[in-house]
């Protein structure tokens, strides 16, 4: 009986601490947040997403990436327009037998053109992030750019837009459907980890390229934080670029893609401000388009 006492006292004090420690109290492990690790949280205090990956032994490893083409910078304080362009495929198609696709394909001849002229008239080429950066007072502006875009993630991505930009020594961002990747007419990961490698920029476009504005705000952050998440893991590198699906997006889409670590989004708005880093304007470049529509596309925008 002597231990009984000593017994009963040891364990009110265990239940008074259990009864006294609150839920703010540290956690014994780190959690996952579409695709992030943090060591804690606050009670009450739901958990930010973040497009990372903070521990690189998770993901696949690639070879470090070729650096971007420099570009002449913009004089201190001056930020000249940047024309954001919107490719999809780069391909041959028949018009008379798939009139939509005519009108979202461009041949690797017209393309090669293109990206030809850009360098003859002194345009370099940026990538998204740095864009950003420009805007948003975080790194040089150039004198005179376009940023070339490319949607969905299509084979032909690889096959023919990648040898263009590396014979003209171009960059662009390439936005992919992480839920696409693989399937018929679209690119793998080994050749999106190429286009990495080749100093091109990765970006996300969601995880099926659904109309975000008909999703709940749980549905969106899903859509938009585990693609980039996705992504990311498979490059070995935080992705920063977003593109909404078909251009669909809205207040509180936009605040959701900057929440969860993006630092820009483009739209489909034809024209407009560079101000809003999360509703970029960008030029459609379609089939039809001859190569004096192309040149007076960009001088319309930046002579």
């Amino acid at each position: 009986m002597r231990f009984a006492i000593p017994l009963f006292i040891v364990l009110l004090l265990l239940s008074a601490i259990v009864l006294t420690s609150g839920p703010g109290q540290a956690r014994l492990g780190p959690f996952r947040v579409f695709g992030a690790f943090s060591s804690g949280d606050t009670a009450g205090t739901a958990a930010t997403p973040t497009i990372q990956v903070p521990d690189t032994s998770l993901a696949t490893q690639v070879p470090a990436p070729a650096p971007a083409p420099a570009f002449a910078a913009a004089p201190i304080g001056q930020r000249p327009y940047i024309p954001i362009l919107m490719y999809h495929y780069v391909r041959a198609v028949d018009q008379a037998a798939d009139p939509l696709g005519y009108g979202l394909s461009v041949t690797p001849n017209q393309f090669a053109a293109q990206v030809e002229w850009l360098r003859r008239s002194g345009y370099d080429t940026i990538q998204m992030s740095a864009l950003a950066a420009c805007i948003h007072g975080e790194g040089a502006c150039p004198a005179r750019a376009v940023a070339l875009t490319f949607d969905d993630g299509y084979i032909d991505a690889y096959t023919a837009a990648l040898p263009v930009l590396q014979e003209y020594g171009a960059t662009a961002t390439f936005y992919i459907v992480s839920g696409f990747v693989g399937q018929d007419a679209y690119m793998g990961w080994d050749e999106i980890r190429a286009l990495r490698s080749a100093g091109m920029e990765i970006g996300a476009h969601s995880i099926s390229h659904i109309d975000l504005t008909t999703l709940n705000h749980d549905e969106n952050v899903d859509q938009i934080a585990r693609s980039g998440a996705e992504i990311a893991a498979q490059i070995g590198a935080p992705v920063r670029s977003f593109c909404y699906p078909a251009g669909r997006f809205n207040a509180e889409i936009a605040a959701i893609t900057r929440d969860v670590g993006y630092t820009n989004a483009t739209t489909t708005i034809q024209e407009g401000s560079q101000d809003d880093l999360f509703a970029l304007p960008r030029a459609r470049i379609y089939g039809d388009m001859s190569q004096e529509g192309f040149q007076a596309t960009v001088a319309a925008y930046l002579p």
